[in-house]
């Protein structure tokens, strides 16, 4: 039996009492609607009798301008705000290329994808390969060890070169976990083994940075007690200099607290803790401008962001009023600006909204 995947992405409480501390609630106004079809500016939603058939899509916003990744088409579109198709990259079946700008490629299974103002970042593999024995910091239940590389495409769709491990084309990548472009336009790949985080940094074709985060150990003692620290997320500076380290602690199997930590890629170390997370709900989803941590929690069926400034000073809570209930899957988005996205995957197509 294939399952229902409805996966809603709800965001932060407190760590301590801020009922007297700034909130804002913001209501979705609709982007545009990507309707269930093969056509241009369509997407393909595979359901049966019991939900999604797989997650086959997934959407990156830039600036406003909105990325659809779709593996039933293996195709990628870049699309206005309002629903008019900029590019298409893929194959080029049922589509005219007379009033949209078309580039034919034959993508393998579509991954993660970036975008900046001159390029185009999609991760390409290979295959699917999952390890459901590995605990998984994604929304499937296991990690995907499929081979990829990361094609470069301008923002024309015209290829410009392929990147690996160490360059062009060079060693694949395995799990990655996220593709960032920095405001100086280098771009990050975050990959994950099942023991380890690694980041590398492209400028263009050359890798000129990277960390195994292997090397760096994290572990607490504690009134004659030891507390393992296992890695669970990574959020990459705008400027590209710094990193955001997410630590869960961990005695035995029990997770006693979360420490997130700043850390400088120019010195190569971790140069002081940010904060204390005791509550193992809030968790962290994102830094903004360099200056703003948002962290999001599961806390009933509320959706709400708690903001913090570098100092771990809480500015304010953000309430999302989510009304979509019926949808298959959810996930909310934030852009480099703080602006907060969603898309909902429901039978009918995908509904893209901007949270105000």
């Amino acid at each position: 039996m294939k399952r229902l995947l409805i996966i809603i992405f709800l965001l932060p409480v407190a760590l301590t009492d801020c009922s007297f501390l700034k909130a804002t609630t913001l209501n979705p106004i609709r982007l545009v609607f990507i309707r269930n079809g093969t056509k241009p500016g369509q997407v393909v939603v595979k359901t049966d009798e019991y939900g999604l058939e797989d997650l086959s899509l997934g959407v990156n916003i830039y600036n406003g301008t909105i990325c659809i990744a779709d593996n039933e088409l293996r195709r990628v579109q870049v699309v206005k705000p309002k629903g008019d198709v900029e590019l298409i990259i893929g194959p080029m079946k049922n589509v005219s290329d007379k009033d949209t700008n078309t580039q034919k490629f034959n993508f393998g299974v579509i991954g993660y994808i970036a975008m900046d103002d001159s390029m185009i970042y999609i991760q390409n593999k290979f295959s699917h390969i999952r390890d459901s024995n590995t605990e998984a910091m994604s929304d499937n239940d296991s990690i995907d060890f499929s081979p990829s590389y990361i094609l470069v495409f301008n923002r024309s769709g015209e290829l410009q070169y392929t990147l690996g491990q160490k360059g062009t084309p060079d060693t694949p990548f395995y799990h990655i976990e996220r593709l960032v472009v920095d405001s100086k336009g280098r771009l990050f790949v975050i990959s994950r083994s099942t023991d380890s985080w690694s980041i590398y940094r492209f400028r263009g074709k050359k890798r000129d940075y990277f960390l195994n985060l292997g090397t760096l150990e994290f572990r607490d003692q504690e009134e004659g007690n030891v507390y393992e620290g296992k890695i669970d997320n990574i959020k990459i500076f705008d400027r590209g200099e710094k990193m955001l380290i997410s630590v869960s602690y961990y005695h035995g199997l029990r997770l006693k607290y979360i420490k997130i930590f700043e850390f400088s890629i120019g010195s190569g170390r971790v140069e002081r803790t940010v904060m204390e997370i005791p509550d193992p709900k809030n968790v962290l989803f994102d830094i903004i401008d360099d200056k703003y941590i948002y962290l999001w929690n599961v806390s009933n069926d509320e959706v709400k962001f708690e903001v913090s400034n570098l100092d771990g000073a809480i500015i304010n809570n953000v309430y999302l009023n989510m009304k979509y209930k019926r949808n298959y899957y959810t996930r909310i988005l934030l852009d480099e600006s703080g602006q907060i996205y969603s898309y909902h995957i429901m039978g009918s197509g995908i509904d893209i909204v901007k949270w105000e």
